[in-house]
């Protein structure tokens, strides 16, 4: 089943400012063709037809309409632009979001959560690392936690054969191990 994210505007001040510097930048760089041409055309109209006044005329005319032509394709691009930049900083802002969500998750002791990101989502190498650190974790305290299973009814047996202050402290030892046993037990 393909993975569709609900919302396209996961992070909207990171996604929007990306988009408008990209398109601010797309925007500054496409100034360099029309004030180039704009160069041509006066330079043209003060050297060659400074005596041809029809040929200047129509230079001029040519001129409004280069202006209109590149004014509507400049905002054509600056829109593409910035749908673009909008669905790239999709893919960088969506990954980041599970990743959050599962540090989250993890900070609330759950150990075992895995992420998947979708095939074009950035930072796929984040997912797997992300996916062995949680395995690691969970596997040590899996580790742990029998551990501290197989330790308690010994330490129950030895109690019995102890007395005074010995006994008093192999309690309260016990009675930590079997608080973080039923922690775990409960999650």
């Amino acid at each position: 089943m393909k993975n569709v994210r609900r919302h396209f505007l996961i992070n909207p001040n990171f996604q929007l400012r990306f988009a408008f510097y990209i398109t601010l930048a797309i925007f500054v760089i496409s100034l360099a063709f029309p004030l180039f041409f704009m160069a041509v055309f006066h330079k043209a109209g003060g050297f060659f037809l400074i005596n041809n006044p029809i040929a200047l005329q129509a230079l001029e005319e040519a001129q409004k309409d280069f202006f209109w032509v590149y004014l509507i394709c400049q905002i054509f691009l600056l829109f593409i632009g910035f749908g673009i930049s909008l669905t790239l900083s999709h893919r960088i802002a969506g990954p980041l979001y599970k990743l959050k969500m599962a540090m989250i998750a993890l900070q609330q002791g759950v150990l075992d959560r895995h992420i998947h990101f979708r095939k074009k989502d950035n930072f796929q190498e984040l997912a797997s690392g992300f996916n062995s650190m949680s395995d690691a974790l969970f596997s040590r305290r899996r580790r742990d936690y029998e551990r501290i299973l197989s330790v308690i009814p010994k330490l129950e047996r030895t109690q019995n054969t102890l007395a005074g202050e010995e006994k008093a402290v192999l309690q309260e030892t016990l009675n930590v191990l079997q608080e973080i046993h039923r922690e775990i037990h409960s999650r």
